[in-house]
This record gives structure tokens, sequence and C-alpha cells, in this order.
């Protein structure tokens, strides 16, 4: 029994091995290359899908509609490109390193290996090279995907800014107005079917139904008035202090509970009616657009109170005065109602298909509307600063910029661009709105980091105990923190402002680069968008560079523990490196590469070797100067008979205010190649030195010992090394004593001279030590006085001093 037992339990644990041997001889495909032929089939699926799409991109004229679409079956097809490479890499690896274990080979004339070790080095190759190829295959349909993506975003954009720079009748053109209204009846008539068939598919849900959605959306609408009110009163009403931190809150709260409430109550409304089943395609395509502008005017109300506080001054981030902010406030909520509206009206021209003049009219009537708006608020602003006595209200830039959109908006509506002209005046009205919550987003921000971590605050003391960091760490990391959330909302503001909606300004550029506008220097050729694009260029990073600086100057490292002339030096070499940052991206947009840059290098290069050397050898002192740090900003120096403070070292020369408070402004060059004493590089010590005479018949112990006590007892002097009085020599009159001591700091040098020489003198007076002046005997010759003078005359000798 027990040997009939052993026998089964034998078999049962042979016959699974018995089977995948057979499965094996039998040429039965694997478990892997199950998983190689799946991981074919998905790459096979992925490249017919790329195929379709680019042999519709390959078509004709595609509507914004059909790209859109291929966009999206792209965007399908990229993501499971993407899943299959996470997939594929790590078994790839898998798989490398099995390989790396097992070794190469033996060679030929070495011992065979064992079988089974050398068909698990063939399974594992062949399967390392199945994933390899599928992994490379993946990347490059996943480049081709890309490079699709880049083609149908081109033409979606290419497509936008034809319909903007689309030639259409001009606003003085009456017929063209005649149209528009003609048009109107047939635009009622569309939307009453719409609304027809909306009523319709609501009676077919009944009365009951119908009713519960209402009561539901008039919850929802009290709910909202309810948690608006308490926001208010808890959050938006009053100023706790005048600090900057609690101002910005206050605007940030208000900004915030006036912005988001509209349109998040009017998106839920319409979810209760999506959910209750009370819509058409076309309602649910206008109910879209409707919450697209009620939140563009909610957020142009939101910008406008958060910033300016019409109704509360008490709270204003902006030092103006109040008419001005008054002002201000009502033409933004005015500009951010009216595009709201014209999108309300672009969607339901849209949804019922009326004709294109009345989208044409939308264009037009929305950016005379823009334009009336920014002409009254220049004539507004203009009022007030005559009834303030001349202050002004706004920087004149500001109206500068306001008469050149109003120019440009008059112009394209004339001209019969009324596409190009919405176009701007959208991109007015959204640049003024978010900028205005921009400002409020950065005040918040750096005040939050700043003013909150401070160490000079209890809060930020508190921050920091419970982080267990030293305050002075904590404001640091504060002042960090705001810079890189400032930065971030500075690059969301502007993507928002110039970015893609469709189309991005960069597509405007594409299009006037096609006009034979540029010109030609040699082999370079320069067009119109190379040129704009190289002084934006140059212009953005040179004011970025500037603004960095001054922050890193103003706010970062005086937060360090840096030396105040590294802290300079720092600021100076990333002003270079902005400088060629700004220089080498300019030449880039130009379109000048690097062998032009050499051969306008080696041009420069002989001018250099004619004139400019001592320019370049000043400039390359000032580079030696800022990285060696021989000579620091504040260090005390003679160079060339000038003493005086190092205030600022400068590309060319660096500028040294004297004892006298001139300024000396000495070449770089000077100062590397000449000599230079240098009294404060290691250290701010300095050594003083003082002579006292003293009678013959004065104690020598007893002048040393006055003279070192005298100079022990003064604070300025430091104790290490100790001051000591020396016997230097015996004078014609008096006995020579060196008292000589180091000072803390060499620029209190003369101070403390002073200072001794007064203790000096009293110390000597009560002790009795006479200082004695210079004797000489002074003896008349005879034979010479009677030659010159007549009789001899005796005299006595005299004591001259």
């Amino acid at each position: 029994m027990r040997l009939r037992f052993a026998w089964r339990s034998a078999a049962r644990r042979l016959l699974p091995l018995a089977l995948l041997a057979a499965l094996v001889l039998a040429g039965a495909p694997s478990l892997g290359q199950n998983a190689a032929s799946g991981d074919s089939a998905a790459i096979e699926a992925a490249k017919v899908a790329l195929d379709r799409i680019e042999n519709t991109l390959g078509r004709g004229e595609l509507s914004a509609k059909q790209l859109g679409d291929l966009r999206a079956a792209l965007a399908e097809t990229r993501d499971a490109l993407r899943a299959k490479l996470e997939d594929l890499e790590p078994r790839m690896a898998e798989a490398e390193e099995r390989l790396k274990q097992l070794g190469p080979p033996p060679p030929k004339d070495a011992p065979a290996e064992p079988a089974a070790l050398a068909a698990e080095r063939e399974d594992l190759s062949r399967a390392f090279s199945a994933l390899d190829g599928a992994v490379k295959q993946s990347r490059l349909l996943l480049v081709r995907s890309d490079q699709l993506a880049e083609r149908i975003t081109a033409r979606r954009h290419a497509l936008y800014a034809r319909e903007i720079l689309e030639r259409s009748p001009s606003v003085l053109d009456l017929s063209f107005w005649h149209e528009a209204v003609g048009a109107l009846p047939e635009e009622f008539g569309k939307l009453g079917t719409v609304v027809s068939a909306w009523s319709a598919a609501a009676d077919e849900k009944g009365r009951a139904h119908v009713a519960a959605a209402l009561v539901c959306i008039a919850g929802l609408l009290l709910a909202a008035r309810l948690i608006r009110r308490w926001w208010r009163r808890r959050y938006a009403n009053g100023v706790a202090s005048d600090t900057r931190f609690a101002k910005a809150r206050k605007g940030l709260w208000v900004f915030i509970s006036v912005a988001a409430p509209a349109p998040i109550v009017t998106a839920a409304a319409l979810q209760v009616l999506d959910l209750f089943g009370l819509w058409t395609p076309q309602i649910e395509e206008i109910a879209a657009g409707l919450v697209a502008g009620v939140a563009v005017a909610a957020f142009g109300r939101g910008a406008a109170l958060g910033l300016f506080a019409p109704e509360r001054p008490e709270r204003r981030l902006l030092a103006m005065d109040h008419k001005a902010a008054v002002c201000l406030a009502e033409h933004l909520v005015w500009s951010a109602r009216i595009f709201g509206a014209a999108i309300v009206l672009q969607i339901v021209h849209k949804a019922v298909v009326t004709p294109l003049v009345l989208t044409i009219a939308t264009n037009a009537l929305f950016a005379l509307a823009i334009a009336a708006l920014l002409v009254h608020l220049i004539f507004r602003l203009r009022r007030l600063e005559e009834e303030l006595d001349g202050a002004t209200t706004a920087a004149p830039w500001v109206r500068l910029l306001g008469w050149v959109i109003v120019a440009t908006l008059a112009a394209a509506l004339v001209t019969g661009y009324a596409g190009l002209a919405a176009f701007i005046a959208l991109r007015t009205v959204v640049a003024a709105a978010l900028g205005c919550a921009l400002y409020i987003w950065l005040v918040a921000a750096d005040a939050l980091f700043t003013e909150a971590l401070s160490p000079e605050t209890p809060r930020g003391r508190a921050i920091a105990a419970n982080l267990g960091i030293p305050p002075r760490n904590a404001g640091l990391i504060g002042t960090l923190l705001s810079a890189a959330i400032r930065i971030v909302l500075v690059v969301l503001v502007v993507a928002v402002i110039v970015g893609p909606w469709e189309a991005s300004t960069a597509d405007l550029f594409e299009s006037v680069q096609s006009m034979p506008l540029g010109f030609k220097i040699g082999e370079i050729n320069v067009s119109f968008r190379g040129l704009l694009s190289a002084i934006l260029a140059l212009i953005v990073v040179l004011v970025a560079t500037r603004i960095a600086q001054r922050w890193l100057e103003v706010r970062f490292l005086p937060q360090t523990t840096l030396e105040p002339s590294l802290q300079l030096s720092i600021v100076t070499i990333f002003g270079y490196l902005g400088i060629i940052t700004a220089v080498a991206l300019a030449l880039g947009a130009l379109g000048i590469d690097l062998q032009k840059i050499a051969l306008v290098a080696g041009a420069l290069s002989v001018g250099i070797g004619f004139g400019l050397q001592s320019i370049v050898s000043n400039f390359v002192s000032g580079l030696i100067l800022l990285a060696e740090r021989p000579i620091r900003v504040g260090d005390s120096i003679v160079v060339k008979g000038e003493e005086g403070w190092v205030r600022r070292i400068r590309v060319r020369a660096t500028e040294i205010e004297t004892f006298e408070r001139a300024s000396v402004i000495i070449p770089n060059s000077e100062l590397i190649t000449g000599l230079v004493k240098n009294w404060t590089h290691a250290n701010t010590m300095g050594r003083v030195i003082i002579k006292v005479g003293v009678s013959y018949d004065s104690d020598p112990d007893q002048v040393r010992e006055l003279l070192e006590k005298i100079a022990n007892d003064h604070p300025q002097v430091v104790q290490s090394p100790p001051p000591r009085a020396f016997l230097l020599g015996f004078g014609d009159s008096a006995l020579e004593f060196d008292l000589r001591c180091v000072v803390a700091n060499v620029e209190h040098g003369l101070a403390v001279r002073s200072d001794l020489h007064f203790a000096i003198l009293k110390a000597f007076r009560e002790a009795g030590i006479e200082i004695p002046f210079p004797q000489c005997d002074v003896r008349v010759r005879e034979a010479q006085t009677e030659a010159r003078s007549g009789p001899p005359a005796r005299r006595s000798g005299a004591n001259a001093s």
C-alpha cells in the first residue's frame, strides 16, 4: 500500500514536467512567445492607427472638428504606446540582467557547458532580442506620433490664423450691417426651434421630473447664497491690520469669493438638468458657452474688486487715488462682461448654425465695445488728473498702450479684419484681467512666505522652532519659496495670455512671415518674424536678468551668511551670464549659426588687436577680480598713491572712495598687473605705530609700562597679539620709543591713534615725564663777525627749537 502511494505521488509530481517537455519537443509556443505575439499585435495596431491618421492628414482641407477628432485619436494611440513601453522596458531590463548573470558562451576549444544552461541562454537571448525590437519599434512609433501631433497642431493653428486674417466687410460698409440685421430673424427662428425641441424633451419627461429638477436647482442656489454669506463674513470683510500680509489675504479672499461661486453654481445647475435628462445636444452646447461666459465675467469682476477694492480703500493693494481705482475697476468689470456676452453669442451662432455675417458682426461689435471702453477710460483718467492738480492716476505708458490698442482695433475694423480686431480685443481683456489676478496672487505669495516666515515676527520664530531650524534659515526658505511660486505664476499667466487657444500668437507671426518682408545681410536672411523674435528675446531676457539680479541683491543674498563682496560678485557674474544668454538667443532667433558667429568673432578679433586691447584687458581683469577676489567691495586699499575703500567693481574699472569722499576710477588692469596694498584682504585688523620721545632723565621701564597700559585700556586694541612698547634709539634730545598695537578694525585706526595720543600726553604729565623739544647749539665765529660788522662782539650760545 505504501509503495503504491509513493508511485502515485511521484507520478503526480512528474506529470507536469513531462507535459512541459512534450510541449517543448513538439514545438508548442512558450509563454514568452505568447507575450511576444501580444506585443507585436499591440504595436501593429498602433502602427495601423498612425497610418490611418497620417493618410487623413494627407488629404485636402480639414475642418477644425475633423482635426480635433484626429488629435483625440492620436492621443489614445500615444497613451497606448506609452503604456506598452512602460510594460516592455522593465521586461527587457530583466532579460538583460539574466543574460549578464549567465555570461557569454564558452569558446569552442573550452569544455562544453551543460545543455540546460545553453538552452536557457538561447531562450533568454531570443526573448531579449524580441523585447529589444519591440521597444525600438514602440519608441519609433512614439516619435512618429509626436511628429503627427505637431502637424495636427500646426494645421489647427494655421486654420484659425487664416480665419483671423480673413478679409471681411468694413464696419463703415452700411450694406454689411443691413445684411446682418436681415439675418437676425433667421437666427431667432432657429433658436426658437431649438427651444421648442428642448421644451418637447422636457414634456416627455413629465412635469414631476421638471419640478424635481427645479427644486434641486433652487436648493442649490440657496446653499450657494448661504455659503457665500458665511465666506464673506468669515474671510472677506474687514482688515485685521494694516500689514501687507493682511491686505493681500483679504484681497485674495475677495477675488476667490467673487470669481468662483457664479460659474460653479451655473455649472452645477446645468449638471442637475443633465442628470434629470432635460437636455438636447444643441442646448448642451449653448449651456457650455453660458458657463464659459459667466466664468469670464465673474473672473474679471473678482480681479477688479480684489485688486482695486473700490468699496474698501483701506485694504487696497495699490497706492493710488480712490476715484482712479474705482474707474479702473468699473472698466475692467464691464470689459469682462462684454467678453462673456460675446462668448455666449458666438456659441449660440455655432449651435443654431446661423449665417456667417452674424459671426462677423459679433466680432466687430465686440472689438468696437472694447475700443470704446478704452477711449472712455483714457479720457476719464485724464479728467481725474486735472481734478487732482496734475497728480498721475496711472503710468504714462498705460495711456500710450491704450491708444495703440485703440488705433490697431480701429485700423483692423476699417480695413475689414473683424476677426483680427476681435482677437486683439480678446487678448487685451484677458491680459488685463489675468494681470490684476496675477498681482493679487504675487503679493499674497510674497507676503505669506516672507512675512509669515520672517525671523523678526513671532509667527516666523514659532514656525522655525517647530521645524527645528534657525529663524534666519526659515526666512531664507520663505524667500526661496516665494520666488519659486511667483515664477510659476508668472509663467502660467504668460502662457495663458500668449499661448494657444486654438491659435497662439506665434501663428500670427507665421502668417506674417509668409509675407515678403525681410532683408539680407551677406548670406544671412533676416525675416520680419526673426527680427521681432530676436528683439523680444533680447528684451525679455535682459529684463528678467535685471529683475533676478535685483532680487538676489536685495532679497535673497542679504539673508545668507555670505560676505557682501561675494554677494556682489555673484550678482555681477549672474548679470554677465544673462547678457550672454540674451545675445545668444537673439542671434539664434536671427538664424545666425555658430560658424557665422565664429566669422564675426574673427572680424572682431582684428579690431581687438588694433584698438580694443585695453578694453578687453580691463574686462578680463574685472572677471579675475570677481572670481579670484584679491580685492573685494569694502576693502581698504592703496593703489597708485590713492588710498580708500572699494565701492564697486564694474566691467571696465573699479570705483574707490577716498577718505575725502572723492571717487577715484581705476582701470581693472591696474589692479591685476600693478602693486596694490590691501589693508583688509585677510581680515579687518591693522597695526598702529606711535612714536614717542622722552627726556634722558626719565625711567625707561616706567615709560614702557605706561605706554603698554594705555594701549591695553583702549577698547579698540586687541589683546592678541598684545601691545608692545620698544626703545628703538637714542636721539639727539630724547629717548625714542615705539608703541605698536593692533586694532580690530583698520577703519578706526585714525581714531585709535588720536585717542592714544591724548592718553599718552595726559599720563606723562601726571607721571612727570618730560617730552623734550629738539635742541641744538648755535655758535658764531668772531672772525666772520668782525669781517662783516666791525668790532668783535661776544655772543653766548642760544637754544633754538
